[in-house]
């Protein structure tokens, strides 16, 4: 029975110093890793837009940036038709200039929204429509 406890004595003599060693190597471990990280991603070794850049040009992103600009596009039509009709009828200038900023507006989201996905994957009406709008 004394040698048991001779011997747990001895391991509960070790037990701090031995998590000290492990929670030391440990830290010293992760300092390390992450430095390494930081310098590869400075570097440009790792990029953290990879997910960004893929989800960026995938199907289902693109397909939802061109239906949105084809809404815009439909906006801004109905905009104009609705300013000609106020003009026509010489409605109030106030409600005509705020329809025209809404047009800017929605001229810049369309602009935004473009620069978004590839040049080859905006409709030929919209790359028509961004030619004769400029921001």
């Amino acid at each position: 029975m004394s040698e048991y406890r001779s011997d747990v004595r001895k391991i509960s003599k070790e037990v701090p110093f031995t998590v000290w060693t492990v929670f030391k190597w440990g830290l010293i471990v992760l300092v390390a890793v992450a430095a390494l990280l930081f310098l590869a991603q400075s570097m440009g070794i790792i990029s953290m837009n990879i997910g960004r850049e893929i989800t960026q040009h995938s199907q289902q992103y693109v397909e939802t940036k061109v239906n949105l600009l084809n809404k815009l596009q439909r906006d801004w039509s109905q905009l104009d038709a609705e300013i000609a009709v106020l003009k026509a009828e010489g409605s109030n200038k106030e409600v005509i200039a705020a329809k025209q900023v809404q047009q800017k507006n929605i001229v810049n989201s369309i602009h935004t929204e473009a620069g978004m996905i590839p040049a080859s994957q905006i409709p030929e009406s919209v790359q028509t429509f961004i030619a004769a709008h400029p921001r």
